[in-house]
């Protein structure tokens, strides 16, 4: 199968990139014809399409305020995207495409393009863009859902979008326009990550005849054998591993790390937080700052528990699900996706979002309880089922198969018009 993987970047971002990046390693060692499509980056890894990539842009929190007015908007419906992608179209014809998030940098504009040359389109709901005008469901510490129902308006009351009204407002008016076009119309299939995302996109009005539940694949990676560990790493430590923002629970870490004491709390990752969290100055905090995956496997195989705090819907919860494949207990907050990984007294604990005494007082249990080791091994043996790699494909070129029938079934002219996609 030709398959072109399409997403607003082609360099290792974060979750997003990590599921496109392993969904074309497999596809394409699994003898499928895969290219790809994002936007022009000089930290793009190589890709035999990145020729027609479409033009750089930066949204990015801490781009320069002129460059990203002079290209609001192309943020809202990018030609130049469009036309890359019909050029793109003139050498590459796929059997199917597969959106991960084009976001702002490619914007809906891209599927014109593929429509017009028939082409499938399959879509993963890494965030809620298509109905909330901030795509996260979240505002200022928050779970928000004020915008349901297209009232795009509270997100410039809320300046929900990069904490800028202005911002905001853009994404309101990007919101309405997209809904009045019918931007993602032509969507034959959606994946929604976990049960949890499925569920929520229904009552947004998603079509569930369009819907699959396909959760992540999931690989670690090796570990560097202890020659990149941190010196001076503790003996025994609870690790949290993440952006060090407030979405993923960050100002709850020192409750968490009073809670433990004198236990250590490894912190890896980097983000708008950090120095934030080197104020609190508690001395069995150790930041380590953002490590490579092969560093990062290692510290995880050392640690006797991993946190998982986050105060937004997780979709899926790639590190939780990498923690429970290394066997290692895990408490997460009872949020989004998370649940349905880690399962109280059986996979880890969880505790209330947003409750750092709580989630303290579960790490603290998770430090000293027997029971804890098998919570890991059982963890291991649900994320091997749920996120084994083969089943991922298989359900992934399922539902590719799926989205190409309900394409041709479109094109069929029957007594009443045309057959339902």
């Amino acid at each position: 199968m030709r398959v072109l993987l399409v997403n607003a970047f082609h360099w290792l971002k974060g979750g997003v990139e990590r599921t496109y990046f392993d969904e074309s390693r497999w596809l394409t060692a699994a003898g499928h014809d895969v290219a790809h499509f994002a936007t022009a980056d000089a930290r793009n890894e190589p890709s035999p399409t990145a020729a027609w990539f479409a033009p750089h842009a930066d949204f990015g929190e801490g781009a320069p305020l002129l460059a990203q007015l002079g290209a609001l908007p192309h943020a809202m419906w990018s030609a130049p995207a469009a036309d890359a992608m019909a050029a793109l179209l003139t050498q590459f014809r796929p059997d199917v495409a597969h959106l991960h998030a084009p976001s702002r940098y490619l914007t809906p504009s891209i599927l014109a393009p593929l429509e017009r040359a028939g082409v499938p389109v399959v879509m993963t709901l890494h965030d809620f863009k298509p109905w909330c005008t901030n795509r996260l469901l979240y505002a200022h510490g928050e779970i928000c859902e004020r915008c349901r129902g297209g009232h795009h308006w509270h997100a410039v009351q809320t300046g929900c979008v990069q904490g800028s009204r202005l911002k905001s407002a853009i994404g309101a008016v990007e919101a309405y326009l997209h809904d009045h076009w019918r931007a993602y119309a032509s969507v034959r299939r959606w994946v929604a990550p976990s049960q949890w995302v499925y569920d929520k996109a229904l009552t947004f009005g998603a079509d569930p005849a369009r819907m699959r539940v396909l959760s992540h694949g999931v690989e670690l990676a090796s570990a560097d054998g202890g020659a990149g560990l941190p010196p001076n790493l503790p003996a025994r430590y609870a690790l949290f591993a993440g952006r060090l923002a407030v979405e993923k629970g960050v100002q709850l870490l020192p409750a968490i790390a009073r809670a433990i004491a004198p236990e250590a709390l490894v912190v890896c990752g980097d983000g708008p937080l950090a120095g934030w969290l080197d104020a609190q100055a508690l001395p069995n905090i150790r930041r380590v700052g953002r490590v490579n995956d092969a560093t990062l496997a290692a510290i995880r195989a050392r640690a006797s528990v991993v946190l998982a705090p986050s105060t937004f819907v997780e979709h899926f919860g790639y590190s939780v699900a990498e923690a429970l494949l290394d066997a290692k207990p895990v408490v997460a907050a009872r949020i989004g996706a998370l649940p349905e990984l880690v399962e109280h007294e059986v996979t880890g604990l969880l505790a209330t979002p947003g409750n750092g005494e709580e989630l303290g007082a579960m790490a603290k249990r998770a430090l000293t309880d027997p029971a804890a080791t098998s919570w890991g091994l059982a963890g291991r043996e649900r994320v091997k089922r749920v996120g084994d790699p083969a089943v991922h494909l298989a359900g992934l070129l399922a539902v590719y198969d799926e989205a190409v029938a309900a394409t041709s079934a479109s094109r069929t002219p029957t007594r009443r018009g045309r057959a339902p996609a």
